[in-house]
């Protein structure tokens, strides 16, 4: 029995340290929420990028979303954002998508990047269709 609870305790360990925080989000979507509010009130200034494919967003995506750009072309917004301290919303399906493309962002030297998980987890009202909603 206690040979049983010392593996039960080394696999736990294990996992606390050592399984990476690829599916962590920095924000709730409660929090998100609240964010897009302040922002309709000029109280909050960020932009919010679905990091999803072309074809998922269409389906649907947050109302409020400014940007659409693929995990995988997320350099693309060197173009786009040149302020490395604009604060950029990512959010992708379950929030790995979006991590991925938090961590190229540091490493492309911007400074204020919050990952706000999947549109899985979104219980809110969800827009259909390309987004009106991009940089002016």
């Amino acid at each position: 029995m206690r040979e049983s609870f010392f593996y039960l305790m080394i696999i736990l360990l294990f996992f606390i340290f050592f399984i990476p925080r690829s599916f962590s989000k920095d924000i709730t979507v409660d929090e998100l929420k609240r964010l897009l509010e302040e922002r309709k009130n000029r109280k909050e200034k960020f932009i919010l990028i679905d990091v999803r494919t072309e074809e998922e967003h269409k389906e649907g995506h947050i109302p409020g979303t400014d940007l659409n750009i693929p995990h995988d072309k997320i350099e693309d917004i060197n173009n786009i954002v040149r302020d490395k301290q604009t604060k950029l919303i990512l959010y992708c399906r379950s929030g790995r998508r979006s991590e991925i493309a938090k961590e190229t962002l540091k490493k492309l030297g911007y400074k204020n990047v919050i990952n706000a998980g999947g549109i899985k987890d979104w219980k809110y009202e969800i827009q259909k269709g390309k987004s009106n909603n991009f940089l002016r």
